[in-house]
């Protein structure tokens, strides 16, 4: 009897082994990105649309998607930021979400900033190129932005399209590329928020 209540218990850790070890890894939908450096850099301090002061610690326990745009563009950041305000309401705006996005434009004030994201979504959280710690930002991240033409006083940039994800130790953790498809980010994003 000893015997075999052995057996059933090296047995019993034995599948619990082999299913721990067999367990798929869960696949993700963005391009996975190794950070050991913070997002905004060490001390960095900005003025965004909701803080005059938005550092590192405003990344901190939120996954945070980050965009860089600006507020003229005339089809695809409205698109992306429609599409995240859509994304967000479907995952119930959770208190763990944030977007961050960033203007390329020098001639973008924080006061236009802010009116254009709060358009779509009051939650949605603007910075503004014009302080140089952006800037190298833009460079760090490896986000291309480039004036193209001028049409009066608005001016028109080529500029990177993907969306960053920031985890919640404020290291970016990875990027969707165009084509964006939103079931694939709110099925990361569940995963990530629960």
């Amino acid at each position: 009897m000893n015997k075999s209540y052995i057996l059933y218990t090296l047995a019993f850790i034995l599948l619990i082994a082999i299913f721990i070890n067999d367990m798929p890894n869960v696949k993700t939908n963005f391009t996975k990105m190794q950070s050991d450096s913070m997002f905004l850099g060490d001390n960095v301090t900005l003025r965004s649309t909701k803080s005059d002061s938005f550092n590192n610690k405003s990344l901190k326990d939120k996954i945070t998607i980050v965009f860089f745009g600006y507020t003229s563009c005339p089809d695809f950041c409205p698109d992306t930021l429609a599409r995240a305000n859509k994304i967000f309401k479907t995952l119930g705006n959770s208190d763990e979400l944030q977007l961050l996005f960033i203007s390329i434009d020098p001639k973008d004030e924080l006061d236009t900033i802010k009116k254009y994201v709060e358009y779509f979504n009051k939650d949605f959280i603007g910075l503004s190129i014009k302080d140089n710690r952006i800037k190298e930002l833009v460079k760090k991240t490896g986000v291309y932005a480039k004036k193209v033409s001028s049409t009066g006083t608005i001016d028109f940039y080529d500029h990177t399209g993907a969306i960053f994800l920031v985890n919640k130790d404020s290291k970016i953790m990875g990027l969707y590329t165009p084509p964006i498809k939103d079931n694939l980010i709110i099925s990361d994003l569940k995963r990530m928020i629960n």
